[in-house]
């Protein structure tokens, strides 16, 4: 296992990303407390893709690009313009799945199933001014986020509900 960061007396500067990230999770918490919808309690950010092979809330890393968000890429940008990170916000839980007998799941079941993931979907889309909060570091709204949101196919027994959103690192 690798040693903590803590052993080491890096620049606060070189945090900011996984400071970002930390909170956008924690953020995904407080939005879901604020709806009262539960929450998977296995939470976790991490860098790339993330198994989908039980029920859990997760924020994972895709990139980060000079700009703001939408920026074009192919713009040269100064180094000193603001950072943007995309992420993947995913929500996995339990679906319907093939009955013991090897038949395909009821109709009625694999509707129940996905009443789950389209309260997750609402949940997110109507919540995306928690996540461009600029850090909640005193300065008021963000800039603007871009978010899409998307439903993965049933994989293993569950299925993901995910935003992937782009937003400024403060």
């Amino acid at each position: 296992m690798l040693p903590p960061l803590s052993n080491y007396d890096i620049n606060e500067e070189a945090f900011h990303l996984k400071d970002a990230l930390q909170a956008t999770l924690d953020a995904l918490v407080a939005v879901y407390q604020a709806y009262n919808v539960p929450l998977p309690e296995r939470r976790y950010w991490s860098m790339g893709d993330v198994a989908i092979d039980c029920e859990q809330a997760t924020v994972s890393f895709v990139n980060l690009y000079p700009g703001m968000p939408g920026d074009q890429a192919a713009t040269p940008q100064r180094c000193n313009v603001p950072r943007t990170m995309v992420v993947t916000i995913q929500i996995c839980r339990p679906t319907a799945v093939l009955r013991n007998s090897g038949a395909a799941p009821s109709a009625e079941a694999i509707q129940t199933a996905a009443e789950w993931p389209a309260v997750d979907a609402w949940v997110l889309a109507d919540s995306l001014e928690q996540f461009d909060t600029w850090g909640g570091n005193g300065f008021g709204p963000g800039p603007g986020v871009i978010a899409t949101i998307d439903s993965m196919a049933p994989e293993g027994g569950f299925q993901a509900t995910r935003m992937q959103l782009s937003v400024v690192v403060p």
